[in-house]
């Protein structure tokens, strides 16, 4: 019976060393940040649209700028005849 107590302790003291290094691994293996990996190619892609949308605003204001000289223009013959 004192063998079997012995065999027991000694098991349950590998059980626990092994977690112990499990939870030691677990600490020094930091997981990969999901989400975070884009190519320097997709930023490039990016930065491009966007360019693209602040020429094409750019281009929209002013048209609404000509658009605007030719309203007040119409607005002042109006009330000028």
């Amino acid at each position: 019976m004192m063998e079997s107590q012995h065999n027991n302790l000694s098991a349950a003291s590998q059980t626990s060393a092994g977690l112990k290094h499990d939870e030691e691994d677990r600490k020094t293996l930091r997981p990969k940040p999901m989400g975070l990996t884009i190519t320097t190619e997709k930023i490039d892609r990016i930065l491009a649209d966007v360019q693209s949308e602040i020429e094409r605003l750019l281009r929209e204001r002013a048209d609404l700028g000509l658009v605007r000289s030719q309203l007040a223009t119409m607005d002042s013959r109006w009330r000028g005849a």
